[in-house]
């Protein structure tokens, strides 16, 4: 039995988190209300170190030079190294189990409430994957915030982890700086043994199943937090008017926060930050694949609304 929410005063500044699993636009939506929003501080990942996700050297320096301006050169390369600063370490605990609710708001109050009072700017905006396991205790953490958790189909999200290469494919040196996922053997499915054996392509297809699970179960119910799918805002023919509803929802947070419709023209023609296209299109998988993700994922599929 989990024990009651640990009681302390909420993050007063208005706040917007934008999360999922990855590979679903969040970096899109930093650099939008950047964009859009200059009276706001608009930040992707900024307690992830991301030297290597870029390949050109500038690009490169030029990231480290903004994350050492955002938030400092003690938090991005000592405390985040050594698990102190990394929302996303507290996620993987809240869905392993391994932390309760209280000691869960406790943390994530603790990490952000200095730093989101330092950054200039209102509203404080966030575009991070380490809300995923968090989104049930935001009520508890901000006394005001709108959040939306992106999922994105399951073949398409497992065709762009494949070929990015990060979840359960990080080498050895990567490793050092990162977190693990939970596994199917956290969640008691399989055991270790059975995890081990697995092939990448089939823990990908059980994490999409797992963790989205317990996003979508932990937002049952909450105004303030919305599940969106990446087609609606990205692939629709409708995408336009479907990003335009979802910002006016994450800016209702305040009413003085106002979006011209026709500044937002053409953002969702620019590629952001894309993948490597080597694993192949969902027709084209082995039917040893097709018959895995289909055993695996179909039920979470059916129940979003992807098949």
């Amino acid at each position: 039995m989990e024990s009651k929410p640990y009681s302390y005063e909420k993050i007063e500044k208005p706040t917007i988190i934008i999360t999922s699993l990855g590979r679903t636009g969040t970096k899109f939506f930093q650099a939008l209300f950047e964009s859009q929003l200059p009276e706001a501080c608009s930040l992707h990942e900024p307690d992830v170190f991301n030297y290597f996700q870029y390949k050109k050297g500038k690009e490169r320096i030029s990231q480290v030079k903004i994350q050492l301006k955002e938030v400092g050169l003690f938090n991005l390369l000592i405390r985040k190294p050594l698990g102190r600063w990394s929302l996303i370490n507290i996620s993987d605990d809240r869905v392993r189990g391994a932390i309760d609710q209280s000691s869960t708001v406790k943390k994530v109050y603790n990490q952000r409430d200095s730093f989101i009072k330092t950054v200039a700017g209102s509203p404080y905006i966030e575009s991070n994957i380490g809300y995923y396991g968090l989104l049930d205790v935001l009520d508890n953490v901000f006394s005001q915030f709108r959040a939306a958790y992106f999922i994105r189909d399951g073949r398409d999200w497992i065709q762009s982890h494949m070929n990015w290469g990060q979840m359960y494919g990080k080498n050895q040196f990567q490793k050092i700086f990162a977190h693990t996922w939970p596994t199917a053997h956290d969640f008691g499915d399989v055991t270790i043994e059975t995890w081990e054996s697995m092939s990448r392509f089939e823990k990908l297809c059980r994490a999409w199943v797992r963790l989205n699970e317990f996003a979508i179960n932990s937002i049952a119910d909450n105004p303030f937090v919305r599940l969106v799918k990446f087609e609606d805002i990205f692939i629709s023919d409708n995408r336009y008017q479907n990003l335009e509803d979802l910002l006016n929802f994450l800016l209702s947070i305040d009413n003085s926060l106002e979006l011209d419709v026709d500044s937002i023209n053409g953002w969702l023609e620019k590629r952001i930050h894309g993948s490597q296209e080597n694993f192949p299109d969902f027709p084209d998988w082995s039917k040893i694949h097709k018959a895995q993700f289909h055993e695996i994922c179909d039920p979470l599929m059916k129940y979003v609304g992807y098949l």
